[in-house]
């Protein structure tokens, strides 16, 4: 049998690959929509966003912030298969398991628009959504 070194084989470093954002509103709506917004300026400059194009995103959701997640996760399919970049954001009706709104803006165009962030997941991680004295508090984490 060998001797026991004293060099350690490996060690794990730990690297954070998310990053997380606060979002506000008056309503549930509003915060709703922040939040959307929120994780576009994540990924691009809105800025750099023209509103030429629309997409009706609908989604359900057995709880509250199930559905938060599963808004934001809808949002960010659109971008990856659609290649869909949203500007801005309109809700039409907003309830405990399920949502419809508007999102305006356009394609992909490498020509004009810089991709800050390659968010991959809307994570559970850290998740909140809950009512503040000025109205509601969302607050989500992605994967990057």
């Amino acid at each position: 049998m060998m001797g026991r070194s004293m060099v350690t084989p490996f060690r794990v470093l730990e690297h954070t690959a998310d990053v997380g954002f606060e979002a506000f509103g008056r309503s549930r709506e509003e915060a709703f929509a922040n939040a959307a917004r929120a994780l576009m300026h994540l990924i691009v400059e809105p800025e750099t966003l023209k509103e030429r194009e629309s997409a009706e995103i609908r989604v359900e959701g057995s709880t509250p912030p199930d559905l938060l997640v599963n808004w934001l996760s809808e949002i960010l399919y659109l971008h990856e298969t659609e290649r869909l970049l949203f500007r801005d954001f309109e809700i039409h009706h907003l309830d405990e398991h399920s949502i419809l709104a508007t999102g305006r803006g356009e394609k992909f165009d490498p020509a004009r628009h810089r991709i800050k962030l390659q968010v991959k997941a809307i994570t559970y991680h850290q998740l909140g959504l809950e009512p503040t004295a000025e109205g509601w508090r969302a607050q989500v984490y992605v994967d990057l």
